[in-house]
């Protein structure tokens, strides 16, 4: 009986571990292009997205994205750790 709880208590500190490891090496190093549209996706839920383009990543800080969507076309700023800030255009000089 020892040895099965010990089995189980391994896999299940082991599988936290895991977790936690992935998270923070998303949040320290950025994370994956894939992992970014999916949450873009998740965050404009509402709107039919058509095309989503990388403008400009600068590794561990943040990652520009082009949406173009029914309506109109914008920028999103993805930060480390899933945060999304929108951007909105310049104003031009009268």
């Amino acid at each position: 009986m020892s040895i099965l709880s010990s089995i189980l208590y391994t896999l299940i500190v082991g599988a936290i571990f895991v977790y936690v490891f992935i998270f923070l090496y998303d949040v320290f190093y950025g994370e994956k292009q894939e992992k970014q549209e999916k949450k873009i996706r998740k965050y404009y839920k509402n709107e039919q997205i058509q095309k989503i383009d990388l403008v400009e990543q600068q590794p561990r800080k943040y990652t520009i994205y082009q949406l173009k969507t029914d309506k109109e076309t914008r920028r999103v700023k993805l930060k480390p750790g899933y945060k999304v800030v929108k951007l909105v255009p310049k104003k031009k000089g009268e």
